[in-house]
């Protein structure tokens, strides 16, 4: 993306680790479509507590690192809120939810990541 490191807001020194770890959720988060297309919801699931229960963690560690930003904090729960929205839709076995829900968090993930690291 090319930043200025001195005019971020976050600016931890596992900086390249939290994009990292930002960027593998994102990806994994393009994999709920086909999962719910082919039903596969506890895979859906799966995906809610493992990899992007880890995006919750990454997220939090960026909050702190912020200091505790306002701005970032709510772009984290806005997130968060989505991954929910995408279990609980895995739940009613709503591949629509599933779907709508990824391209959300995907959508809001982005969001989060320039307000914490732009």
């Amino acid at each position: 993306r090319g930043t200025d490191p001195s005019v971020m807001l976050y600016q931890g020194a596992d900086l390249e680790t939290q994009l990292r770890r930002l960027s593998d959720s994102a990806n994994r988060l393009t994999e709920i479509k086909d999962l719910a297309e082919d039903k596969k919801w506890s895979q859906v699931q799966g995906l809610i507590t493992g990899p992007l229960g880890t995006l919750v963690q990454t997220m939090n560690t960026v909050i702190t690192a912020s200091g505790g930003d306002k701005k970032v904090k709510d772009a984290a729960t806005i997130v968060k809120g989505d991954v929910i929205a995408i279990g609980q839709a895995a739940t009613k076995k709503s591949t629509e939810g599933c779907i709508e829900g990824a391209d959300l968090a995907m959508k809001d993930l982005e969001a989060f990541v320039k307000i914490a690291f732009e």
